[in-house]
């Protein structure tokens, strides 16, 4: 059954613009072993996008005034549906887009773009396409007296049943970094993201994160092997459940660091599989 959600929604957040983070990811829906599932409420995704092995995401540049991420409901009474159609633009046409473009062309495709980070509002990615509605990219290129720049926008081939979904997780892109072996702390200097643990020569225990920032989101991959890191739900880690974790092959978990005094954090899990 369902029912209202919200008995009142006030007056929470400025309509002023918002700011953007002007690296679209796009990765393909068929690239992906893991979805993160929508809670109960229909928008707030869970847990991690988990890629296949040897399968990644990407990051394209988008001029941040060219960033629009439009919805809305649209049909007929009783047919309602939302529309879904991101878009942003690409100063310049170098080789490597339209290499993209070209691999992307006519793919089951998703566009995660980075809210909030900058307005005081927790960040997230606001996530269009689905595995069973994905966008489809069109190209409109600029090559002309007024400048040169490729046009990006992506549009699903029916109305959408959900909304664009709101992501907390991380993302995986072409690598992730790696911790050096026997290392009691994991810097994340990389910011958010991903860190594959290595085998270890004894047991280890990791202890915290170093160089973490406030909201960060940090997923440490496991190693596996003879002696992999361990994590103790104890300390500065706050883990679901009391559970403690160990780094074996295939696992992950996924942390978010808040700071607790002048320099010191507290990491949070999100998730793990």
């Amino acid at each position: 059954m369902s029912g209202i959600v919200h008995p009142r929604i006030g007056n929470k957040s400025s309509g002023a613009p918002r700011g953007k983070d002007t690296e679209i990811v796009i990765f393909r829906w068929d690239h992906v072993q893991t979805k993160a599932p929508r809670d109960s409420k229909g928008v707030k995704m869970q847990g991690n996008i988990v890629f296949k092995d040897g399968m990644y995401a990407t990051q394209v540049y988008a001029t941040s005034s060219s960033i629009s991420l439009p919805r809305g409901i649209e049909g007929d009474e009783d047919k309602g549906a939302y529309t879904q159609v991101p878009e942003f633009s690409h100063p310049g046409s170098p080789l490597e887009l339209e290499e993209l473009q070209y691999n992307l062309m006519n793919k089951p495709l998703g566009v995660a773009v980075k809210v909030g980070a900058c307005d005081g509002e927790e960040p997230y990615y606001k996530v269009y396409g689905t595995a069973c509605n994905p966008l489809r990219l069109i190209v409109e290129g600029q090559d002309d007296n007024e400048g040169v720049a490729d046009i990006m926008r992506f549009e699903m081939s029916r109305p959408s049943s959900v909304p664009p979904g709101r992501y907390y997780g991380t993302w995986t892109f072409d690598s992730a970094t790696v911790v050096l072996a026997d290392a009691t702390t994991v810097d994340v200097t990389n910011g958010d993201g991903e860190y594959q643990l290595t085998d270890n020569a004894a047991p280890t225990e990791i202890t915290g994160l170093t160089n973490a920032v406030n909201g960060g989101k940090y997923t440490l991959l496991g190693s596996g092997g003879t002696n992999p890191a361990t994590i103790q739900a104890t300390g500065n880690f706050i883990l679901l459940e009391g559970a403690d974790w160990q780094g074996l092959s295939g696992e992950r978990l996924t942390l978010q660091a808040f700071k607790d005094g002048a320099s010191s954090f507290k990491f949070f899990e999100l998730s793990r599989s």
